[in-house]
């Protein structure tokens, strides 16, 4: 049933977390009508119609957001994967891991860029919306923008080979200006530019900076022009300064930052997204994955220096928002980003801001999600203990309601 015809739903729990404050308020009571919370309070008396979900000592919270998923990938499958899977073969993966990932609590997604070489995403996304399928509300950016021989471009390939790669290749301000153009024209809400090398490419290197100055600016304009904001992959510390230095709105990864790059994000007020257990991930199964050793070389070096980079921003009291890079890890897992946050040196009422009303701020949905509050997207969960205690306790979510429909229940 449509949750604008449905009948009200009170919500009872042991406690509703505030993610602005970081603090639990205890024996709650959440109303939820037309799919929007119009009530939260200790001694809410349900209406006449209304349907009781009693969640005994569970807590309740809103809805997560992962600020970087990648619903199509395939653990594993890179490059190959980009050959041998159909566009719409993508879909299809993608809508299945769309509801897994919304039976983890994430009731939020940005997709930025996937494997895709057409606007699968964007019709995921509509589709979605529209109720056709179950998963998370999703912000997309359909493809990633990459130099040659950068990171999306697949070095591996004979020069004599047709041209393959999982991205737009883009090299040039007029080339980006056309590529990001067409990207708003079918669907895109982000952008998204691979502005360093990584660790799942062949030839590149974290390190590189694969777009020229001019070309960061240019794409800066043209996105922020059209309406929309822009985010980077940048590993390397040299390309982290680059994109901030041209306006950039967030910074995927950013490894190997440095104190000058820390202070350029907080003097630009840009977010940072560290998408951490990625690369342990990797390390720790690549080899089972088949990832070759140079890829899983990348990895280890990476991991080696990227624990002390992101301890001093995170200390330094940078923006940080959630994101997962799922997708060359399973997305049922996607919680485990939690404790990479945690033991880097983010309390559990901020790493869980980070996927939630700092998350919400970024996409420029904060009036709608990121907090239970009257008014906003009943988009709640719920888990058996207190993750301000033990974050851990995201990983079992036990209750999933999403703009006031319930998706699970096991309590």
């Amino acid at each position: 049933m449509d949750s604008s015809q449905a009948p009200p739903i009170l919500l009872r729990c042991r406690c509703v977390i505030d993610t602005a404050r970081g603090r639990p308020s205890a024996n709650r009571a959440i109303l939820v009508s037309s799919g929007r919370i119009i009530g939260v309070g200790p001694d809410l008396a349900a209406p006449a119609d209304a349907r009781i979900i009693d969640l005994g000592d569970a807590t309740c919270l809103p809805g997560l957001i992962d600020l970087n998923a990648h619903l199509m990938y395939i653990p594993g499958t890179l490059p190959r994967d980009a050959i041998v899977r159909s566009s719409a073969r993508k879909v299809l993966d993608g809508l299945r891991h769309a509801e897994i990932m919304l039976r983890a609590g994430f009731t939020t997604i940005r997709n930025l860029g996937d494997v895709d070489s057409f606007y699968g995403l964007v019709e995921m996304r509509d589709a979605i919306a529209r109720g056709e399928f179950a998963g998370p509300r999703m912000v997309v950016a359909p493809h990633f923008l990459s130099a040659t021989g950068g990171h999306g471009d697949l070095s591996e390939i004979a020069p004599d080979a047709p041209p393959l790669a999982f991205a737009r290749i883009v090299d040039g301000v007029d080339s980006m200006r056309k590529a990001i153009r067409e990207e708003v024209k079918y669907g895109a809400d982000w952008i998204k530019l691979f502005v360093s090398g990584g660790i799942l490419s062949a030839s590149d290197s974290p390190d590189m900076v694969s777009f020229s100055d001019e070309e960061l600016r240019a794409a800066v304009d043209e996105t922020h022009r059209l309406g929309r904001k822009i985010a980077v992959h940048a590993m390397g510390t040299e390309s982290i300064k680059a994109s901030l230095r041209a306006g950039v709105d967030d910074i995927e990864h950013g490894w190997l930052i440095d104190d000058e790059g820390i202070a350029l994000l907080r003097e630009r007020s840009a977010c940072l997204v560290p998408t951490a257990y990625v690369a342990t991930y990797i390390t720790e199964e690549g080899a089972r994955l088949g990832i070759s050793e140079g890829n899983l070389a990348k990895a280890r070096d990476l991991v080696a220096k990227r624990d002390d980079c992101l301890r001093n921003a995170i200390a330094a009291g940078v923006k940080v928002g959630f994101g997962t890079d799922n997708g060359p890890w399973p997305h049922h897992l996607a919680a485990r980003e939690f404790g990479e946050l945690v033991r880097l040196g983010m309390t559990p009422g901020q790493a869980l801001r980070a996927a939630t009303v700092t998350a919400a701020e970024l996409l420029g949905l904060e009036n709608e999600i990121g907090s239970i509050e009257v008014g906003k997207q009943a988009d709640i969960i719920a888990v058996a203990h207190d993750p301000l205690e033990d974050v851990g306790a995201l990983a079992e979510v036990g209750f999933v309601m999403r703009a006031g429909e319930v998706v699970r229940n096991d309590f």
